[in-house]
């Protein structure tokens, strides 16, 4: 197992309390796996990827267990971690403009990637590194010289996965990397990324709201609602035979091209607030097969047909 969560809790110190932005989560990815994590925008996804960096505020509060080949990251110092981010996880990161340095060449930034991690090496060796990663993403080598404002966002978008990729980590995350993009700039980067995934050989967490996105790549789909994983089965089985209800709602709110069904369909209603999430289910509110129980209970993690599910519904069935 290249990464392993158990019971893990990531929490924002306020004022007010805990924010319980991922709360009590298990997840494992294998090697060579793409585990897609969807879910509406607060569900804590953001905030899951970059908790396993440990590059969220310092007062951030961690419990349970996060492992990479075995390590346990939860422990780990701010120096110990520096370490672990590029060489062993690489990130994605979902606004490229924002994430790389304006006053900086390209090959600067590359330069002091590498020197971080492998302070050995000079800069004619960094310069043949950044060459060779620049062209696996699509990127002349001649253009390292470059600003990144010089760059469209499709192609800051290569920059930044060639940034994630020239340590050759052994887990990616990416998080939500075509947002800002056009429809015809994402499936150049999704087809980019499914195939350097491969040509790696390295496992990768994708972070999205678009469930097609995550149809195409991912092997595992994770659906996140309000802090928590609740569902977590292979690709097929989410798309074609969804349990949570909150699943089955997500994908029908997907608009259909059809044109004899025009109607827009919504989940009413809006996320808990995670200051105090509700004491029994967290979609209870929000759900139109909601009972008595799901009110008063969390309910627990059930399995059923090699889906994984947080629902009550399925009580009798694991019995």
């Amino acid at each position: 197992m290249i990464f392993e969560a158990k019971d893990l809790k990531i929490y924002y110190r306020t004022k007010k309390g805990f924010v319980k932005a991922v709360d009590r989560i298990s997840l494992t990815v294998k090697k060579g796996e793409t585990v897609g994590l969807v879910g509406e925008s607060g569900c804590g996804k953001s905030t899951l990827g970059q908790g396993l960096l440990k590059i969220l505020p310092p007062k951030t509060f961690y419990g349970g267990s996060m492992k990479i080949e075995g390590e346990e990251l939860i422990s780990f110092s701010e120096n110990k971690m520096r370490e672990i981010r590029g060489k062993k996880i690489g990130m994605i990161f979902q606004d490229p403009m924002t994430s790389l340095n304006p006053i900086m060449r390209i090959e600067k930034l590359f330069y002091e990637t590498l020197k971080t991690h492998e302070p050995e090496i000079t800069e004619e060796e960094a310069r043949e590194r950044t060459a060779k990663v620049l062209e696996k993403v699509g990127i002349e080598p001649e253009r390292m010289q470059e600003y990144s404002f010089q760059f469209s966002g499709g192609m800051r978008q290569r920059v930044m996965i060639a940034l994630a990729l020239v340590l050759n980590p052994i887990l990616v995350i990416a998080d939500e990397p075509t947002t800002s993009l056009d429809v015809i700039v994402q499936a150049q980067i999704m087809e980019l990324l499914n195939e350097l995934r491969q040509e790696y050989e390295m496992s990768m967490i994708l972070i999205t709201h678009d469930l097609g996105v995550v149809a195409e790549m991912a092997d595992k789909i994770c659906v996140m609602y309000a802090g928590q994983i609740v569902e977590e089965a292979i690709n097929e089985k989410i798309y074609y035979e969804p349990k949570h209800p909150y699943t089955k709602l997500l994908l029908k709110s997907i608009p259909n091209t059809n044109i004899d069904d025009l109607e827009l369909n919504y989940i009413p209603g809006s996320p808990p607030d995670l200051l105090k999430p509700p004491r029994g289910c967290r979609f209870a509110p929000r759900c139109p097969y909601k009972m008595e129980i799901c009110e008063t209970q969390e309910p627990k993690t059930f399995a059923v047909d090699n889906t994984h599910v947080k629902c009550w519904l399925y009580s009798e069935v694991k019995k």
